[in-house]
């Protein structure tokens, strides 16, 4: 097969700058590759990566792009001149999978010849899916994104797959020798620096451990810059004050995948207490966690209910109350004192994130891929009448958070 894989403005690939998306689209393409299929990146341009090249059997195409602002509507507007020079560029495929907002509405009219539409669905809808109507496939990355898309856009439903993120299981591996029961224990943040990610409740419960324990220490590692997704200064002056006086280290952002494995290796237990109800789609820092080892204590938001399960492989706490400190804070202590637990808990983990390598998530692709051209298009946007939407009710919304 011909494939086309284009991603959004913002960020660079391979991903100099971070991001979770850039690299895990890098994974798959490299692994298509592999498997014998042309493959093709376009993405934006980058000061220290050249306009065209190949790279482990993907060739790379770069123009424009831009940084990110604060603001959707500007955003949109970027996103929008970026798509139009992209799409110029497309070259002829059968499949092209975006991860943009424009890109597939306008793919469908100016390069019909650039393959089946493909829309990789990475966060919650808002709202846009009535301008998708002739994708071929939307693959969501998991069950709760799916849900959001059909109760937006029930016409779309018999074009709905999950396939879940991958990770490298070669590269995020468990540490040779297992982890000890030290006294000196680290609990791991990584991810984006940003308000959503609810950091500031992590460093609450942390001082309440603190308090019993001067051995243990939390680590957060990440962005803070707003252009590589972060909260900004302002934010990270807020944490910094946090955490006056506990043992707490904040560490700059690590992208690339042996080093950032590494850094698992090298803690005991992994917090990821994201806040965004309506943000997170299927995160990747808890499944790279899991891969070497780190049982992931998370928030109670229904994306990682694919991931992890409770008392097995993983911990939840209750986000949204009050108490939400409290809770956190009575799961991390137990974590981290009653280790015979966690160290079976740890192997659990290891065997669920394996299930998540880049060659059975792109084998998944492949196959889904080899349907749709092995389909009609009229055929693969059928609905059987148990499907189709009641006369009364609306196939697509669009209500106004599209740019919300």
């Amino acid at each position: 097969m011909n494939i086309s894989i284009v991603s959004g403005p913002w960020l660079p690939v391979p991903p100099l700058q971070g991001g979770a998306v850039p690299r895990l689209w890098q994974g798959l393409a490299e692994n298509f590759a592999a498997k014998g299929h042309d493959v093709t990146i376009l993405a934006r341009a980058y000061k220290e990566q050249p306009r065209y090249e190949v790279l482990n059997g993907v060739k790379y195409i770069r123009r424009g792009g831009f940084s990110q602002s604060r603001h959707i509507v500007v955003d949109l507007l970027k996103d929008f001149a970026y798509a139009l020079r992209t799409t110029s560029l497309l070259p002829p495929a059968d499949i092209v999978v975006v991860n943009d907002f424009w890109i597939p509405v306008l793919a469908q009219w100016l390069r019909p010849n650039a393959g089946k539409i493909v829309i990789a669905v990475g966060r919650f809808p808002k709202g846009q899916f009535f301008l998708y109507s002739r994708a071929a496939r939307l693959v969501a990355v998991s069950n709760v994104i799916r849900e959001a898309i059909v109760e937006q856009c029930q016409s779309l439903a018999t074009r709905v797959r999950v396939f879940p993120n991958p990770t490298d299981t070669d590269i995020f591996s468990p540490p040779v020798p297992p982890r000890a029961n030290r006294d000196d224990k680290t609990i791991l943040y990584v991810g984006r620096i940003h308000p959503e990610k609810g950091i500031h409740l992590l460093i609450d419960a942390f001082a309440l451990i603190a308090k019993k324990s001067s051995r243990v220490r939390l680590q957060i590692v990440g962005p803070v810059r707003q252009d590589q997704g972060g909260g900004g200064a302002g934010y990270f002056k807020e944490l910094q004050s946090k955490a006056d006086g506990i043992n707490v280290q904040f560490l700059d952002p690590v992208f690339e995948q042996s080093r950032l494995a590494e850094v698992y290796r090298k803690g005991d237990l992994f917090c990821y207490p994201s806040l965004a109800e309506k943000g997170e789609a299927f995160p990747v820092a808890p499944l790279e966690a899991m891969a070497t080892g780190l049982v992931p204590v998370v928030s109670d938001l229904k994306c990682f209910r694919d991931l992890i399960d409770e008392g097995q492989t993983g911990y939840y706490f209750d986000h949204r109350g009050v108490d939400a400190v409290a809770k956190l804070f009575q799961i991390l202590r137990a974590g981290v004192l009653n280790w015979e637990q966690t160290s079976q808990m740890s192997k659990e983990a290891v065997r669920k994130a394996s299930n998540f390598s880049y060659d059975r998530i792109g084998s998944l692709y492949l196959e889904d891929f080899e349907e749709l051209l092995s389909t009609p298009t009229r055929e693969s946007h059928r609905l059987t009448n148990s499907e189709r939407v009641k006369p009364e009710r609306t196939e697509c919304s669009t209500k106004s958070d599209l740019l919300s």
